[in-house]
């Protein structure tokens, strides 16, 4: 360490650091602020950004329910435009599609459903949505399109479901043995709850 006689050889000592030093001390302090405001900054944005999406998610919600499906579809694709990445983006676009199915609208519900599965961060609500789009493509008359959907695998809270949706579209196909396996696999993964109905299906196809 450097030892100084006097007070005064200090100070010019003190000087000459900082001019040599003190442009980098003081633009590592105003990143190191900034980095901070930055990250501040953002935090608040993106909590500014998810409290609009749950406003707008309550008037789309607000117009389901009073039945305006006019303006239910105007609200809830700017929704979608404006928070795609968000929950309620994913939320608005399920309960359209089941609106669109239940006025007969397949092409407007399946059209729903792709764009959950495309924007989701969630894989179980990804693959609610293929189940549930499967069934629409099936109901649509288009059974090769549903069986791409969901030929794939599922996690167990969903295996007996998509059994017996692979099943019902084999059955549409006319690949009868197939659909025989499905609906077996169905029923040895299935709760007992509904196996009933599965049941029946599997016995109308014989042995």
């Amino acid at each position: 360490m450097t030892r100084f006689e006097t007070e005064e050889q200090q100070v010019e000592a003190l000087k000459r650091w900082w001019k040599e030093n003190g442009t980098a001390v003081i633009i590592g302090v105003v990143l190191a602020v900034g980095a901070l405001g930055g990250w501040r900054g953002w935090s608040w944005y993106q909590a500014s950004r998810a409290f609009d999406a749950s406003d707008a998610y309550a008037v789309v919600h607000g117009l389901l329910q009073q039945g305006d499906a006019r303006s239910f579809e105007m609200q809830a694709e700017a929704l979608r435009d404006r928070f795609a990445s968000s929950p309620y983006a994913v939320l608005t676009a399920l309960q359209e599609a089941k609106m669109h199915a239940a006025k007969g609208d397949l092409p407007a519900s399946a059209e729903s459903l792709d764009w959950v599965i495309r924007h989701s961060e969630q894989k179980p609500v990804r693959d609610i949505a293929r189940l549930r789009l499967a069934r629409v493509l099936l109901a649509d008359d288009k059974p090769d399109d549903a069986y791409a959907v969901i030929d794939r695998e599922f996690p167990g809270t969903f295996v007996s479901l998509a059994h017996e949706i692979r099943g019902d579209i084999l059955v549409a196909k006319g690949e009868l043995e197939q659909a025989r396996r499905e609906y077996d696999e169905a029923m040895k993964s299935g709760q007992a709850v509904g196996v009933e109905f599965l049941q029946m299906k599997r016995n109308d196809l014989g042995n």
